[in-house]
């Protein structure tokens, strides 16, 4: 009976100690880059088709994220405001693509070797307006690009902590592909005609670095100037 009874303190002891946590909450901020589809101009005025590449701009992003921490785990929530840039060089002149959107991405990491982790989980995304220089609404296309608001996309991430700080190398992809549209681009000013925006999967790689407000575990700031033992690490 009484080992029965040691058995059952040490398994809540240690389950205690497994499943204590720490909660965190801080900024975090960093730049983006974002990939879109290709663009084919159609044959036009015995011209034949070309097919426009898009070039990658760099994009910046801004939010808030709140962690729960674990032993060798930990949840954390963020919302973050996202802008997205790149461009196609056309004949005549370079039209910018620019779009925005809200993102709260819900992530499970696993804490892997002090002081990396890996992580990965949903993102729900409220996109604003996408705009592409050029476009304009005629009989052939009401404008565009006419892309879907609200998406979901999968993040997976690496992230290195030290005391009150950390840096994180994310990618993300949606679920989803876009549909093939049919846009109408002006082409006196930028050489395009009419041109089909080929299906892709948006994807976006982003490289950003967070800051821990408030946290539970006494973690100081000034911890980060003291020696190896005593970094303030949080894990």
């Amino acid at each position: 009976m009484k080992t029965i009874h040691l058995l059952i303190v040490f398994f809540f002891c240690y389950s205690n100690y497994l499943f204590s946590q720490e909660y965190v909450f801080g900024l975090k901020g960093g730049l983006n880059a974002n990939t879109i589809g290709d663009i084919y101009e159609r044959p036009y005025q015995g011209d034949p088709g070309i097919l426009y590449n898009p070039n990658k701009d760099i994009g910046h992003q801004f939010g808030a994220f709140f962690m729960v921490e674990f032993k060798n785990f930990y949840l954390r929530p963020e919302l973050n405001f996202v802008s997205l840039k790149n461009h196609y060089d056309f004949s005549r002149k370079q039209a910018n693509w620019s779009s925005s959107k809200t993102e709260i991405p819900l992530l499970l990491g696993i804490k892997i070797l002090k002081p990396l982790s890996i992580y990965a989980g949903p993102s729900f995304n409220f996109f604003g307006e996408t705009n592409l220089d050029g476009v304009q609404e005629t009989a052939y296309s009401d404008g565009g690009p006419d892309l879907e608001r609200n998406t979901t996309s999968l993040n997976f991430g690496i992230m290195a902590r030290y005391n009150r700080f950390s840096i994180d190398l994310r990618y993300e992809m949606a679920t989803n592909e876009t549909e093939e549209e049919l846009l109408d681009i002006i082409n006196s000013e930028y050489g395009v005609n009419l041109a089909d925006l080929k299906p892709y999967r948006p994807s976006i790689l982003s490289l950003s670095v967070s800051f821990d407000i408030i946290r539970t575990d006494g973690t100081k700031f000034s911890d980060l100037f003291k020696g190896n033992n005593n970094c303030g690490c949080p894990y």
